[in-house]
């Protein structure tokens, strides 16, 4: 006699049946909208079309800029820990971190030596420095951090992670007596490395790297040939800087036996990837798997029979693991029938989509009734019309 029929976990729909369940789980609108505010204007969209719907909101990270948000809202017992450090102009800036009871500790990269913080005519990965990262890592290790994790991404740097380390005592040198904090420009004179200055406590400490994209350290869709013009390099400066992360990255080599040159995810944050890999022994880890977890996603999953997220903008680099790919597969892998993305301009083919697990992408731009004014300047009552005439 056979035996009882397993349930599946998504009932099937019939064609045209409104959805009964709805996740809601965005990344940020770089610039416009925080991945909360997208969340509650999507919900706030949907279940004005769906009344009947159950809404279930999510705001998403992907391991860069925004993450630290999401793991404040996933605890709110952590603490903020604020320090002013030295920005990527050596300049002193302001930054936080996320601090637990426990011993555990959440450094989001761009608060030390992010975008933000370098003003458009002044952007060249050449000079900028990571000095800051290494500060945040020496405070959250005074107070007690015995687990770190590096949500890396946004950052104006290619120094392969060297200012952080020279902010926690590495030194380096060149053929000169006098030791330097290497930038982008001068990783190639680096010939020595010295750790005899580094603290033993933090050697101690567990760290994990989440990189937002899976780009190498070097080559063709390395750091600097993929990211460096978006941080202000001339197309001219970019065959230099990626030789002397070349160099840099023989003495890593050279001097840990740790070969980051073509680890996926090792060209995240100008290599700062690479540099934790080396300096702070990190295992690097995807963002999405780092966030997801935090969340529970994977159970938010469960009966769910539509998945909307977002992000700005959809491009080649948003298959490289970025959020929208993360959760298109995630969602497909648990069976959810339909996976919908809202963005402000999407430059995917729907092959590419599908190779992602999303059925289908929504562009601010691509209707007539929004300009670009609206997208950047209104956001969220752009998100909610594209809401009421797509769905």
């Amino acid at each position: 006699m056979a035996g009882p029929t397993q349930q599946p976990r998504h009932q099937a729909k019939k064609a045209g049946m409104p959805p009964r369940t709805i996740l809601v789980c965005p990344d940020k609108f770089k610039g416009t909208l925080s991945a909360e505010e997208a969340t509650n204007a999507i919900s706030r969209a949907l279940q004005h079309k769906f009344p009947d719907a159950k809404i279930i909101r999510q705001p998403l990270a992907d391991g860069g800029e925004g993450s630290l948000d999401v793991i404040a809202l996933s605890d709110p017992t952590f603490l903020r820990q604020g320090l002013e450090v030295t920005g990527p102009l050596r300049r002193p800036v302001t930054a936080e971190y996320l601090q637990s009871a426990d011993g555990r500790a959440w450094i989001e990269t761009s608060q030390a030596c992010g975008l933000r913080h370098v003003p458009k005519p002044r952007r060249n990965p050449g000079v900028t420095t990571s000095i800051g990262v290494g500060q945040l890592i020496d405070d959250a290790v005074a107070r007690g951090a015995t687990a770190i994790t590096l949500f890396l991404g946004g950052s104006a740097t290619n120094d392969c992670g060297a200012g952080m380390a020279g902010a926690l005592g590495y030194q380096f040198f060149s053929d000169r007596p006098n030791d330097f904090i290497p930038t982008g420009d001068s990783l190639q004179w680096v010939r020595r490395v010295d750790a005899q200055a580094v603290s033993p406590e933090l050697k101690r400490v567990r760290f994990t790297a989440v990189y937002d994209v899976d780009n190498p350290l070097l080559g063709p869709n390395g750091a600097s040939y993929i990211y460096a013009t978006q941080k202000g390099a001339t197309p001219e400066q970019l065959p230099e800087l990626e030789q002397n992360m070349q160099h840099f990255a023989d003495q890593l080599l050279e001097w840990t036996g740790i070969a980051p040159h073509s680890t996926p995810g090792a060209g995240a944050a100008g290599g700062l990837a690479a540099g934790a890999m080396a300096f702070l022994k990190a295992d690097l880890r995807p963002g999405t798997d780092v966030i997801f977890e935090a969340v529970g996603f994977d159970d938010l999953l469960s009966g769910v029979d539509l998945v909307v997220t977002g992000e700005g903008q959809l491009d080649e680099q948003t298959l490289h693991g970025k959020l929208v790919s993360g959760v298109g597969q995630r969602a497909k892998a648990a069976g959810v029938p339909r996976v919908v993305v809202l963005c402000g301009s999407n430059h995917l083919s729907q092959e590419q989509l599908a190779s992602i697990g999303v059925d289908a992408a929504f562009a601010l731009l691509d209707l007539s009734s929004i300009t670009l004014a609206d997208a950047m300047y209104r956001p969220a009552e752009s998100l909610e019309t594209l809401i009421g005439v797509r769905f």
